[in-house]
């Protein structure tokens, strides 16, 4: 699968590092590719060359850039679009809440593209490595298109999570909290550890 991560961050990176180590084509969308800080990876172009030739998008730019590197991407209509953001503003409180989701205001900005909400109530400690001594790490999506939630879902099974579909794209409106949760648990708990599935 030929996979563009659109930021160049330390999410992006690691999401990168493991897609290719599994076997997928990875090249990077960045505002400036000539940039000397993008010369140890592996694969980069501008924002809408790399969005061009690929068959699943992944945006890991930070929330107060998101708008801007999908606009960047170009004509997203009818592609793979993966949310890995969060809409987190200051004093760590979401700018999306119960009634509206950071993921659906991805979907306004890409009219026609195929969002699925995905890797973002985990950190990157998780995304370099979800296998753990008594599983997998689950790994939340959800999104209205069921081809493109099968598709990452077979991208994140790649790469070792075990996802889990929680529907259409509004239930990002859940998701996201979620990412909080992680997120304030690691203050006390340490970054190594993730969701789980209880089955009976």
């Amino acid at each position: 699968m030929q996979v563009a991560i659109i930021g160049a961050g330390k999410v992006g990176t690691t999401l990168g590092t493991r897609f290719t180590a599994a076997g997928h084509g990875v090249v990077y969308g960045v505002r400036d590719a000539s940039d000397p800080k993008h010369a140890g990876l592996s694969a980069v172009a501008s924002v809408a060359d790399a969005a061009a030739r690929a068959d699943v998008i992944v945006l890991t730019t930070p929330w107060a850039g998101a708008q801007s590197a999908i606009e960047s991407a170009g004509d997203l209509t009818g592609r793979i679009l993966v949310d890995a953001t969060n809409p987190i503003g200051p004093g760590m409180v979401l700018t999306h809440g119960t009634t509206d989701s950071g993921a659906e205001q991805v979907s306004r900005w890409a009219p026609g593209a195929r969002v699925v909400k995905a890797f973002n109530s985990i950190g990157m400690e998780v995304m370099a490595n979800p296998v753990f001594a008594n599983g997998r790490s689950v790994l939340w999506l959800c999104g209205d298109d069921v081809d493109a939630c099968a598709t990452v879902a077979s991208l994140s099974e790649s790469i070792g999570f075990e996802p889990v579909r929680l529907g259409p794209l509004a239930r990002a409106r859940f998701q996201e909290p979620a990412a909080l949760v992680w997120i304030t648990a690691s203050a006390s708990l340490g970054r190594e550890f993730s969701w789980g599935m209880l089955r009976r």
